[in-house]
């Protein structure tokens, strides 16, 4: 007779006043298989009653935590019901556990290990990605991570296999002379500033991660001397007219740069990111409003159609399901984009270029065309938008920001355009006193 199992979590030794492992206990029909998880916690973080680690100040990764020994709950009682399913009886340990070892086990390989079979600092962070890529290791809001954090987490391993050429890494010693090292090999590669940032970002994630496991005692990382530097990145937005040139340009006998400008077009009067507003299904279009859950944030959004992306799709109605133009790659539309852009006359204003490159504040003059990309779009929604004098707050419903001060960094409204829009509102009010 088939019967129900219980998945529960204990600790080996719950008394113990350092960390313990967690094991899972599976028991059915008077049966149970005790398996590790490899994961291990101190007991004073440990809620027995709901066999999770307690969320309070002091173990701030616990929600990630949680979220990572739900996923091997969820995988052992998918592998029992499997089991059960295929063999018409209850499997006995010896399966479950092959299962087991065969779905949870596989991404630790037993190779990047030092004298005392802990993993090296690089093996443990091989182990990392692989965790993230598998769906062992999921966001905060307990979601797999998408293949742009993949590849970025690739990256940053990349570039520290090649920086531990020159420097012992281990995880005593992260401290301030590999931060400066790091920072300085970055900045000798001509990195800007941001993208610093976000290679030491990865590795405060990384070292988090090997903290939580138990694998990493030094905190230096936590400090403030180890700090993923963040500024607001030089990027341009189109003004009204220069979207609605943009629009007008006659494009007839290049079908395919035309399709680009369109669905750019589409970008600019939605407000949507790239990955959102070439993903327009028909189930989106709900009268005179797209409905969309984004993919960055999985933000729930509602947005008005506006007349000229009603156009477009009327041009495009009876040749795609979605009335749109068809999605091409990110990079591919970028260049088409600089082809499309350089013949409007109005892109070709000359604009000034500052940013911090290779440690170095560095300037220079381009024009406007040179600097579309397909990020230019939601730019330039959220900045005409908000220059129309539409509230900041209910503009922020539209585009996914969460605080003010995120939405205020990422409109583009240069010094001149807000003193000529202080200058409207006092000659407003004198109207009205008058």
């Amino acid at each position: 007779m088939v019967t129900m199992a219980k998945f529960n979590f204990y600790l080996r030794e719950k008394k113990k006043d350092s960390e313990t492992p967690i094991l899972l206990f599976i028991s059915f029909n008077g049966q149970r298989v005790k398996y590790p998880t490899g994961k291990t916690i101190h007991p004073k973080f440990w809620n027995e009653e709901t066999q999770q680690a307690r969320q309070v100040k002091d173990f701030p990764t616990a929600k990630i935590f949680n979220n990572n020994l739900k996923f091997i709950q969820d995988t052992a009682y998918k592998i029992f019901e499997d089991l059960t399913f295929r063999l018409e009886r209850n499997p006995i340990p010896g399966e479950i556990k092959s299962e087991l070892d065969k779905e949870l086990k596989n991404i630790h390989p037993d190779t990047s290990t030092d004298s005392q079979n802990k993993p090296t600092f690089m093996g443990l962070f091989k182990r990392f990605i692989n965790e993230s890529e598998q769906g062992l290791r999921l966001t905060a809001s307990g979601k797999r991570f998408d293949k742009r954090s993949i590849q970025k987490y690739n990256t940053v391993y990349d570039k520290l296999e090649k920086f531990g050429k020159k420097y012992h890494l281990t995880f005593e010693t992260i401290d301030k002379n590999f931060y400066t090292k790091f920072v300085n090999f970055l900045n000798k590669e001509r990195y800007s500033l941001n993208n610093v940032g976000k290679y030491i970002q990865v590795i405060k994630t990384f070292l988090t991660y090997a903290t939580e496991n138990g694998y990493n005692t030094n905190m230096f990382f936590q400090s403030k001397q180890f700090k993923a530097h963040k500024v607001p990145g030089f990027s341009i937005y189109l003004n009204e007219k220069e979207v609605n040139d943009l629009y007008e340009l006659d494009l007839s006998g290049t079908p395919h740069l035309e399709r680009v400008r369109d669905l750019f077009i589409v970008g600019c009067w939605t407000g949507l990111r790239f990955s959102d507003f070439t993903n327009i299904q028909p189930k989106n279009i709900e009268g005179d409003f797209l409905k969309i859950t984004t993919f960055k944030t999985g933000e729930k959004v509602i947005i008005p159609i506006h007349r000229t992306v009603k156009e477009i799709m009327a041009k495009y109605k009876d040749r795609y399901p979605n009335s749109l133009p068809p999605a091409i790659a990110n990079q591919k539309m970028n260049a088409y984009l600089k082809d499309i852009s350089k013949q409007v006359d109005s892109l070709k204003n000359g604009v000034e270029v500052e940013g911090i490159k290779g440690g170095l504040k560095v300037n220079g003059i381009k024009q406007k065309w040179e600097l579309v990309t397909t990020h230019t779009a939601r730019r330039s929604f959220a900045t005409n938008v908000y220059k129309s004098g539409f509230p900041a707050i209910s503009l922020m419903k539209i585009t996914g920001h969460k605080t003010e001060k995120a939405f205020l960094l990422y409109i583009k409204v240069t010094p001149e355009e807000n003193a000529h829009k202080l200058l409207e509102h006092w000659n407003k009010s004198v109207l009205k006193v008058g």
